[in-house]
């Protein structure tokens, strides 16, 4: 799959758009008609509250009901309007822009009596009701405005948007990035597996190219039977070979090869790699020189995977080698240090950093899996693996931790 990394970004805006016209509609619309309920709510209780203050000076065996409301609101103000107009204190309301917005409703006749109306206007958002007030000086009902301007929690919480847009931004750029990195690294992962498929396609191919035409050489009768009954077998065990390291792979990639751990002695390991080697050794015509502590050399692994992964490095030397390989192992308080040196002149600089990559092929045109499995394997085993050169030839160092 191509553009992976665009596709994410795209999911990632349109995920972050959809989040952030809703805490829009949440800010602008739905905490707005929140309030307004509230402030209705309020300005009900308050003439519930009335009267029931009314019914009790009609009724002496009636109760007040404890006043009790909370509402998330603002202040309830209240408009006499049995003022007279000329009255300094009617003036005084008139003077004031928000009730002069109130008065103004109620003179155009649009304030019912007992219903609740909105106003918005220039100075507030107004929640107010026409209701009558016993507190006169005569002691009766009066004619009473009461509103709530809510407009000053409305416009607090419109003021977030500009918060709400800073932080939706650096959400985006942050995901932005991070689904971008992530998605050339699903790139580079596909693109990987598909090398890997082509390169073990090539490399399975080769041994049974080999194969198929020895085999037919030998029904024609043009090739001798004995001779290619070796080639037959030498590229059936490197096919066999081949197919086991690419099962193991396969296995370490989804996380399904399971280690099998005991403390053992490294140097009873590096001995059975050695006797297993030996035909190698004697077709190449090559010495080993081995450098071991006395003392056992103990570490926590699976035998057969960390056997594994020493003999693959081993038989890397043995094939590189001109006469000798040198194989050391030391040990300090934490670590275990295993050094596998050849004398074959090393490898180029500009291999070094992809010689443990899957089917790299160096200056020899060599490629395989088998360094990739060791790599693979040690890491199992929280080791680190490396590869350089010295003055003779090329040199790995292999190091994992000191069993206690």
């Amino acid at each position: 799959m191509k553009h992976i990394k665009f596709r994410i970004l795209a999911i990632i805006w349109v995920a972050i758009f959809l989040l952030f016209v809703s805490f829009c509609i949440i800010l602008n619309v739905t905490l707005p008609a929140h309030f307004e309920k509230e402030a209705a709510d309020a300005l009900t209780y308050e003439m519930q509250y009335m009267d029931s203050l009314r019914q009790m000076d009609t009724d002496e065996t009636a109760e007040v009901q404890e006043y009790t409301g909370t509402f998330f609101s603002g202040d309830i103000c209240f408009i006499d309007l049995t003022e007279d107009p000329a009255d300094s204190a009617y003036s005084k309301y008139n003077a004031q822009s928000t009730d002069w917005d109130v008065l103004s409703v109620y003179e155009a006749g649009g304030l019912p009596f007992g219903q609740i109306q909105t106003l918005k206007t220039e100075n507030g958002y107004f929640v107010m009701v026409l209701y009558e007030d016993i507190f006169s000086w005569d002691g009766e009902l009066v004619p009473t405005i009461m509103y709530i301007n809510i407009q000053p929690i409305v416009q607090y919480t419109r003021s977030l948007n500009w918060l709400l847009y800073a932080i939706f931004l650096c959400v985006a750029v942050i995901m932005s990035a991070i689904g971008f990195r992530l998605g050339e690294k699903i790139e580079e992962s596909q693109e990987t597996q598909r090398r890997f498929f082509q390169n073990s396609s090539h490399e399975l191919k080769t041994p049974l190219m080999a194969i198929q035409g020895y085999a037919e050489g030998i029904q024609t009768g043009v090739v001798d039977p004995i001779h290619s009954a070796e080639v037959i077998m030498q590229e059936s065990d490197r096919l066999t070979r081949m197919v086991e390291e690419l099962l193991y792979i396969s296995k370490i990639d989804v996380h399904q090869l399971v280690l099998h751990i005991t403390v053992l002695d490294v140097r009873e390991l590096l001995y059975d790699c050695l006797r297993s080697a030996e035909p190698i050794q004697n077709k190449k015509q090559c010495t080993v020189s081995t450098d071991f502590p006395e003392s056992p050399v103990r570490v926590r692994c699976d035998e057969d995977q960390l056997t594994r992964a020493f003999m693959n490095v081993l038989i890397n030397g043995l094939r590189h080698c001109r006469q000798a390989v040198w194989l050391c192992c030391k040990a300090d308080r934490h670590t275990i240090t295993v050094i596998i040196r050849d004398d074959g002149g090393g490898m180029d600089e500009a291999d070094i950093p992809h010689i443990f990559d899957r089917f790299y092929s160096g200056k020899n045109g060599n490629t395989g899996i088998g360094l990739a499995l060791a790599s693979d394997i040690i890491r199992l085993h929280k080791g680190t693996i490396t590869a350089g050169n010295d003055k003779q030839g090329a040199v790995f160092e292999i190091r994992l931790p000191l069993a206690p």
